[in-house]
């Protein structure tokens, strides 16, 4: 499996999405890459009213006509969102 998918990043990808998980924790940040971890400062602050919202939004996206690499980034801030909703705002 690690020669199909190349390097490692390809295979924290593949585990990430056929696993239907997250490798990036939003209480440490442990796992996440630079662009996630930008993201959970920017929406960390949003209720969860406005990060339903925002999820909503992003799964209204998800059957949209997107390259590769927007609809992986889109994935990912769909976990990351799911994760900050089910974290008490004290843990961050």
């Amino acid at each position: 499996m690690c020669d199909e998918l190349g390097n490692k990043d390809y295979m924290f990808d593949y585990v990430e999405e056929y696993g239907n998980t997250s490798l990036c924790d939003v209480t440490t940040k442990a796992g996440c890459n630079e662009k996630s971890s930008a993201y959970i400062d920017k929406i960390s602050a949003l209720s969860n009213e406005e990060l339903k919202n925002t999820l909503d939004r992003l799964e209204n996206m998800d059957g949209a006509k997107m390259k590769p690499e927007l609809h992986q980034w889109m994935t990912v801030r769909k976990k990351i969102i799911s994760q900050l909703m089910s974290v008490s705002r004290d843990e961050l």
